[in-house]
């Protein structure tokens, strides 16, 4: 049954996303939130799908719901973590101490990491989905779709020749915005690639690293671009040559990190 409580848009401890906030945000006060139910599950986390309304305005968004860290199916982030400190040092000794309580913070870091992440993005210009809002571990974010159906992942899309021309051409424009914001991926791949309107997005951000914190950002970042150019390749784009691509990027000591 489907659920309807208060929006917390305007409520305290609510991290909201960037200005401009997009007409389509509803940020009323008297705002209700929908839970119609689960549309993907994943190794983190699970999404669902929520309708916001008030009064005869309504839009969809996607809810992002993390699990703890013993509940995930993702846990070795270690290669991830390093590099990133939490402001609060009790925080982070717990969180380098494996405790339960530390994994919580983990957790919350993860989900924290992701917002900002698309948060810089979407402020760049890349095709994200835009971050509405941030409460704990529970993310709300643009949802890609229609009424009927979710925006399908690039690996499930039937694709001809100049489709998946068109959409390597986005993955490359994407891909130099991510560079220039300076992170990774590090987890990039034909599963959290998506089309919707044949246009090409990129989600799925818990994981993204610092170019300039991170010792392994510069394999992770061949890895998000052979796994991309694989699956493009099979499709018989001839310019998916990972050598290539990497070679067209600038080198990571030019770049400038991104605000923390």
């Amino acid at each position: 049954m489907a659920q309807t409580v208060p929006s917390t848009y305007r409520r305290r401890g609510t991290q909201l996303g960037p200005d401009p906030v997009p007409a389509w945000v509803i940020t009323t006060e008297t705002a209700f939130d929908t839970d119609l139910g689960v549309i993907k599950t994943g190794k983190e986390a699970e999404v669902s799908l929520v309708e916001r309304a008030d009064g005869d305005t309504v839009s969809l968004m996607a809810v992002k719901r993390y699990r703890g860290v013993t509940h995930r199916g993702f846990r070795n982030d270690a290669v991830y973590r390093a590099g990133r400190q939490m402001r609060d040092t009790r925080a982070q000794r717990a969180a380098d101490a494996g405790t339960t309580k530390g994994d919580t913070f983990r957790t919350d870091q993860w989900a924290a990491n992701e917002f900002d992440v698309m948060a810089a993005l979407w402020s760049k210009g890349a095709a994200v989905p835009y971050p509405v809002q941030r409460v704990g571990t529970e993310l709300m974010i643009e949802y890609l779709g229609d009424e009927d159906e979710a925006a399908p992942r690039l690996m499930a899309v039937d694709l001809d020749a100049d489709l998946a021309s068109s959409l390597f051409a986005q993955f490359l424009e994407l891909l130099r915005a991510i560079v220039e914001v300076g992170i990774v991926h590090g987890d990039l791949s034909p599963y959290n690639l998506l089309v919707w309107e044949d246009r090409l997005w990129a989600i799925d951000f818990p994981q993204a690293v610092d170019l300039h914190l991170n010792s392994e950002a510069p394999a992770l970042l061949r890895r998000d671009v052979e796994n991309v150019c694989k699956f493009f390749a099979s499709k018989g784009v001839a310019a998916a040559d990972p050598e290539a691509v990497m070679a067209g990027l600038p080198p990571i000591a030019t770049r400038r990190p991104h605000p923390a």
